[in-house]
């Protein structure tokens, strides 16, 4: 036998492969891919979800901001809108000054809003038109006393039905005398308008600035207490049926507006506008432009059966009780800070209504004492007086001086409104006091003088034919 054929065969049977050995070289890497197929498929689901979270994220922010923006943007025309209407206020009676100086209080950017810059203009150029009245003398002082409501009970009183009609408006002819002056284009104005300087300088010329055409006027309100003789016919100390068909007081109505309380021939209490208070105030609302920076009138207030109507004269306690007098007299200070701030002023008409001109000067400081004493501390600071029952303490053309004028200025007056006989308004400026004469509207200057009201209102077509024929 050879050498070749001496040797082992070629392929010989292998030794059997353990179940090790298949798992690793058949299903390890099998499943090493799997594994790592999964843990891809994991990282890219977990990249998509990130990028989908984030891009939620961002659309969210986004949206936030968006919302932010538009919150933001609605609060800027919420005030945009405040001030247009505030600034409109201000211009209709004339204070384009106040009107400018609203829209500047403007917090966002004036430019994404332009009904304010266009406002602004308006106001600027409207300033620049205005006329300039620089003479107090121009102006009149319409004065009235209380108005009527009930022609019928007033004028066919015993006792005063003549005296009614002689010296009183009615509610109608008030509201007559209201439009035209309103149609001939009168503006009211204030003391402060026309008069400026006091206290510790010279009294001097205001000046008023009115648009071509408008003409500058005041109004008086006389003896704004309602007196029991003007409410009370039965000697109760109340008003009643059996009154003279006067308004019994001033009250705020359900609405907290300024408004009178009247007892009908019937008994019934009711509450609206019957005296000029409210009624100037209604007149007012619906033609704004009628009232230079808000002015209304002055209201001229006696003491002996208190003020407004509510009863704070001394010996009123002794009747209604401590509790109800102090009631009373917290009434009467809202009512005053109330009147104040809606453009009227406050003024004493005397503490008595007596005429000062013809009383010695001891009946004129005792009368003082008694309004310094009772109704100034309920009223606040007054200084302007109105003589009442067409008296003065000097005539038209002389100064002041003596007692009578010393104890005035110590009760701090320094602004005096007497009576113009003649019909027609004037005024005196002097280092420390002002004089003004009033032209009364009345029944009997209506019907005899009418002459006095020529271009302001038409005083025949105002008188009420109620009245028959007017006591001279």
């Amino acid at each position: 036998m050879d050498e070749q054929t001496s040797q082992k065969p070629v392929n010989p049977r292998r030794k059997k492969r353990s179940q090790m050995q298949i798992f690793k070289e058949t299903y390890l890497p099998v499943i090493i891919a799997g594994v790592s197929l999964v843990m891809i498929l994991i990282f890219i689901i977990g990249a998509i979800s990130q990028g989908i979270q984030n891009g939620q994220a961002a659309k969210e922010a986004s949206i936030q901001a968006s919302e932010s923006e538009a919150e933001a943007y609605a609060q800027l025309e919420d005030e945009a809108n405040r001030l247009i209407a505030g600034s409109q206020t201000f211009a209709a009676g004339y204070d384009y000054d106040r009107a400018i100086a609203v829209i500047d209080t403007f917090s966002g950017d004036i430019s994404q809003f332009p009904k304010l810059t266009e406002l602004k203009q308006q106001y600027t150029e409207a300033k620049s038109s205005l006329v300039a009245w620089s003479d107090p003398s121009q102006v009149t002082n319409l004065s009235f006393m209380p108005l009527i409501v009930d022609t019928d009970r007033a004028f066919a009183d015993a006792v005063y039905g003549e005296y009614y009609n002689r010296r009183y408006v009615t509610i109608e002819e008030f509201q007559k005398i209201l439009e035209q002056l309103y149609a001939n284009n009168y503006v009211l104005v204030g003391m402060d308008d026309i008069v400026t300087g006091g206290g510790s300088g010279s009294y001097s010329a205001g000046t008023v600035y009115l648009p071509e055409g408008k003409k500058p006027i005041m109004i008086t309100h006389m003896n704004v207490s309602y007196p029991y003789q003007l409410v009370d016919g039965n000697n109760d100390l109340r008003a009643d049926k059996d009154g003279d068909g006067f308004a019994s007081k001033l009250v705020f109505d359900e609405n907290g507006e300024l408004a009178c309380e009247y007892v009908d021939d019937e008994g019934q209490t009711l509450v609206g506008a019957y005296d000029l208070v409210p009624i100037l105030n209604a007149f007012v609302k619906e033609h704004p432009d009628f009232s230079y920076k808000g002015a209304k009138a002055i209201l001229a207030v006696s003491g002996y059966n208190g003020v407004f109507g509510y009863r704070i004269q001394a010996d009123a306690e002794k009747t209604s009780g401590t509790a109800l007098f102090e009631q009373e007299k917290t009434a009467v200070k809202d009512l005053a800070e109330a009147l104040r701030s809606e453009g009227y002023d406050l003024a004493c008409y005397t503490y008595e209504d007596i005429g000062y001109g013809e009383k010695d000067v001891s009946t004129v400081k005792a009368d003082l004492a008694s309004w310094t004493e009772e109704i100034a501390p309920v009223l606040g600071d007054v200084s302007i007086f109105v003589y009442a029952q067409s008296s003065d303490i000097a005539d038209q053309d002389s100064d002041y001086s003596g007692d009578k004028y010393t104890a005035l200025q110590s009760a701090g007056f320094r602004i005096f409104v007497s009576n113009a006989s003649d019909g027609k308004s004037w005024i005196s400026l002097k280092d420390s006091y002002v004089r003004q004469g009033r032209v009364l509207v009345s029944g009997s200057t209506m019907a005899y003088n009418s002459d006095w009201f020529t271009g302001m209102f038409d005083a025949k077509s105002v008188l009420d034919t109620n009245r028959g024929n007017v006591p001279q």
